[in-house]
């Protein structure tokens, strides 16, 4: 063996004990807690180098075991590894794990994904793209999402949000109603109106929550009419963004609908509406 190759096995079998040690670190329950992050950063800044990208199928299995096992703090210092390791090779990988991610850990699984798509935008733009196109609608989710991240105001992809509110899946349907809502919705504001009001009279309850809710930024007379008629929606949650969605809103059926509203079986509904209307909210 020459010296170079010397060298070079030497920092592999350095980084596989690197990786080792993290490990049993990570199984070490009683090691969570404040300041965790800054005890495990030796092991992972030593492993956030291109030279354990060899380390990718290793940390790929780490990673799907960590997010089977809803462990966000294992799977977000896996996460930041294999992306400071494998760049946008990782991305992928990471992708996926975003399909069951709950945000319960401080986004670190979603800003290491952020970063990628900062350093390789392009390559992330396709993956992305890919995501939409898959069978899997946990897929298509995490695919809309990033559409909406890396085409912050709608001006490219605004289509291919906008037709993901006839998927067949309603947890895509209501991504999608989301997304419009948000600023991406600027992208094609008239086209972006049309779908969420549609997405209102949906025949699933997730999808018109998430309209509804997004509704709420517009003061078109046609929404306001719209709104008024689904303080009456048989879901508990529609009617509670409707409260929510009406505040501000001028008109005699406007306050008839609250006032309904204020009266509801539920008592997250008449809370929400007691306080649009500005009322004392019953002590819970």
């Amino acid at each position: 063996m020459t010296a170079a190759t010397d060298e070079q096995a030497a920092e592999r079998s350095a980084l596989r004990h690197a990786l080792s040690e993290l490990d049993a670190r990570l199984a070490d329950v009683t090691s969570r807690g404040p300041g965790a992050y800054l005890r495990f950063e030796p092991w992972v800044e030593q492993l956030r180098t291109p030279a354990a990208a060899f380390l990718r199928p290793d940390l790929e299995r780490r990673l799907a075991r960590h997010v089977d096992a809803d462990d966000s703090f294992a799977r977000g210092r896996i996460a930041h590894v294999l992306a400071g390791a494998c760049g946008v090779a990782a991305l992928p990988a990471l992708l996926r794990a975003r399909e069951s991610d709950r945000n319960d850990d401080g986004d670190t699984l979603e800003l290491t994904v952020l970063d990628l798509f900062s350093a390789w935008p392009e390559e992330s733009t396709r993956l992305v793209l890919d995501c939409l196109d898959s069978a899997d609608p946990r897929t298509r989710r995490v695919g809309i999402w990033g559409v909406a991240v890396i085409d912050f105001g709608g001006a490219r992809y605004f289509g291919v949000v906008a037709d993901a509110a006839s998927d067949p899946d309603p947890q895509v349907r209501a991504h999608a109603m989301s997304t419009l809502g948000s600023v991406f919705g600027v992208g094609d504001p008239p086209r972006a109106l049309a779908v969420l009001l549609a997405g209102a009279r949906d025949p699933a309850p997730e999808v018109r929550r998430s309209a509804v809710s997004a509704l709420g930024r517009s003061r078109e007379e046609a929404v306001t009419d719209l709104l008024v008629a689904c303080a009456e929606d048989a879901d508990r949650w529609v009617r509670f963004w409707t409260a929510w969605s009406l505040a501000r809103r001028p008109g005699p059926t406007v306050r008839a609908a609250l006032e309904r509203l204020a009266a509801d079986e539920d008592g997250d509904v008449r809370d929400a509406a007691r306080t649009v209307m500005g009322l004392p909210v019953a002590p819970g």
